[in-house]
């Protein structure tokens, strides 16, 4: 009888040992057993509205059909990246996850982020309902690695009351200048002696990011490129022409210097006419009934558009599910179609048809600003592009501060920047 019972013992040890193996991996079972829905988890590094928005498209993704769950999951932006890349090496990430273009240098090497093409074409998703410039930033090596969700970019807010009151604008709201360099900084020159004394013509973040996005916009307008062959270029002479020009606007007090984070506030409180900012700030601004603004794509001051931008995207880690990664690119896919919704937190839609929709049209100020999906450029892939940008960052904030001269600055960029590259 003793024996018995031991054998039974160990049988139901050996029972609930297998029961516990069979439970799969972190990335759960194919259905839930109890109810039939394929449940996924979704990883975003959202803050403030952006958060709340795709919160609530989760909720009514969720609510609009009864055969997939998607519990969401919002990060830190902080440790995002760190946190989902090791999360990829220890095949413990998420069955879907927002990844932006330019972390792709770091997360695909893991060789842990699929390849969607047979998924997408599984999944009934079709790459050419999406804009051609933000299809090709997802493509590595003639693959498809991600579903693009939208592009974020700088572009210019202007005041129209006193662009109006300086008779600087058209009668359907536009400014009225001339074209290049030349007709931009002489608009700048007339605010300057029309606007009141504590207004200043723009503002933009001089000791911050924003130096940098705004040269690096200004260097692919004149055709110039910040890395080529896998190397930096960045001490050359249209990074030259770029930031001479943004200092020139310093020198002639067309914007103030050692402006950081506050540039939002100083444009949305009416202390300047004109901004470069991120199409986030849209509903920022909005916020402020008493501000009377407009939100065109970047301006075009040399040769050719060119602007500043990443795009937020959906990628898929690999794991042994297809029927759970067939449900995450559906998923993306519907959260492209439903981009309406996330345009509310200013960004634009990847999908052009979703600008025709009335949804979208509703929306202030967002239509005047879309086209700029077709005029960002991308940063390059290095595995040490952040680093890269932070050293150039640096040496380009020194140039604003008069710490350095535009040639020393740039020289010292290019210098900081093949160290990191060539390491």
């Amino acid at each position: 009888m003793k024996m018995f019972r031991k054998l039974l013992v160990v049988s139901i040890a050996l029972m609930v040992i297998l029961a516990g193996c069979s439970s799969g991996n972190s990335n759960g079972d194919k259905k839930s057993e109890s109810n039939g829905v394929t449940e996924l988890s979704y990883w975003v590094p959202f803050s403030g509205s952006d958060g709340e928005f795709m919160e609530a498209m989760v909720k009514k993704y969720n609510e609009s059909q009864d055969e997939v769950k998607v519990q969401f999951m919002n990060s830190n932006w902080d440790n995002y990246y760190p946190k989902l890349k090791t999360a990829l090496v220890s095949n413990s990430a998420p069955d879907i996850a927002v990844a932006h273009v330019s972390r792709f240098s770091e997360l695909l090497p893991t060789g842990k982020v699929e390849a969607l093409d047979e998924l997408a074409s599984e999944a009934g998703l079709d790459w050419s309902t999406y804009g051609e410039n933000q299809v090709e930033a997802v493509i590595r090596d003639g693959k498809h690695y991600a579903v693009p969700l939208d592009t974020h970019a700088v572009i210019m807010y202007y005041n129209k009351k006193y662009l109006g009151d300086a008779g600087l604008l058209n009668e359907d709201g536009t400014i009225k200048m001339e074209t290049g360099v030349e007709g931009f900084t002489e608009m700048l020159k007339t605010l300057k002696a029309e606007l009141p004394s504590d207004v200043s013509p723009m503002i933009i973040g001089s000791n911050n990011v924003f130096t940098f996005w705004i040269w690096y916009a200004l260097v692919h307008q004149q055709g110039g490129t910040y890395f080529a062959d896998g190397q930096p270029t960045i001490d050359t002479p249209e990074s030259k022409k770029a930031m001479e020009l943004m200092k020139t606007w310093l020198d002639e007090g067309l914007m103030p210097a050692d402006i950081g984070d506050n540039s939002y506030d100083i444009f949305k409180t009416e202390k300047a006419a004109v901004t470069f900012t991120g199409v986030w700030s849209t509903g920022n601004f909005e916020s402020n009934e008493s501000l009377d603004f407009a939100a065109v794509s970047f301006p075009q001051l040399f040769d050719q558009p060119a602007a500043w931008g990443d795009s937020h995207t959906l990628i898929v880690p690999k794991q042994d599910n297809k029927e759970k990664q067939i449900a995450a690119v559906k998923f993306a896919d519907w959260l492209a179609e439903n981009g309406a919704m996330w345009a509310k937190a200013g960004h634009v839609p990847s999908k052009p048809a979703v600008q025709e929709t009335e949804e979208y049209k509703a929306l202030d100020f967002r239509a005047d600003y879309a086209g700029v999906m077709d005029i960002v450029k991308y940063m390059p892939d290095s595995n040490v592009i952040s680093a890269v940008n932070e050293a150039v960052q640096e040496s380009l904030v020194q140039i604003n501060y008069g710490n350095l001269t535009v040639e020393e600055g740039l020289k010292k960029a290019q210098e900081s920047a093949e160290k990191l590259v060539n390491k």
